[in-house]
């Protein structure tokens, strides 16, 4: 199977539209706000609980921030390589691309965290403050509501036997 790239912070705090002086981390917390679900979803490799399963167990325990996991161990990007088989396929239909049937019957990650920040601080200021966002526990707990509803509706679609196609 091939590897899929879901996001790198990197594709973030470089971004031309990105505010100067923003720290790398800046770039990291959306991503790290959905690599946090998976983690307590048990949607993650077993290569990288091998690799990295004390880590894990302290993000699961709320002891470790998994923003700077995601900057330290795996240099910022997030791929196929840490899910196991369920994890890539609700991250195929849900994260990034538009043009998924999920996508398109029910969100996409990127849709869904520009609506979370538009709530946070309204439509004027949306365009920077999207690099300003918190990694705190209440802002994943409003994420982690939404990958909970988008997850259930996943899970439907497949058991209704819709298919839930990969990225396009």
């Amino acid at each position: 199977m091939s590897l899929t790239v879901y996001d790198k912070a990197k594709w973030h705090f470089g971004a031309t539209r990105a505010p100067a002086g923003i720290l790398p981390e800046a770039g990291a917390t959306h991503i790290a706000f959905i690599l946090r679900w998976c983690i307590e979803n048990d949607l993650c490799s077993k290569r990288l609980l091998a690799q990295a399963g004390e880590e894990i167990a302290r993000i699961r325990s709320g002891k470790d921030d998994c923003r700077e996991f995601l900057m330290t161990h795996l240099d910022g990007v997030f791929t196929s390589e840490e899910l196991n088989a369920k994890g890539k396929a609700f991250l195929n239909a849900y994260y990034g691309s538009d043009s998924t049937r999920f996508a398109k019957e029910h969100g996409n990650s990127l849709a869904d965290y520009g609506q979370f920040v538009r709530k946070q601080v309204g439509k004027k200021n949306h365009d920077n403050t999207y690099f300003h966002m918190d990694y705190s526990e209440t802002n994943y707990q409003k994420i982690k509501a939404i990958c909970d509803q988008r997850h259930a509706g996943f899970l439907s679609m497949k058991a209704a036997g819709r298919k839930t196609p990969k990225k396009t």
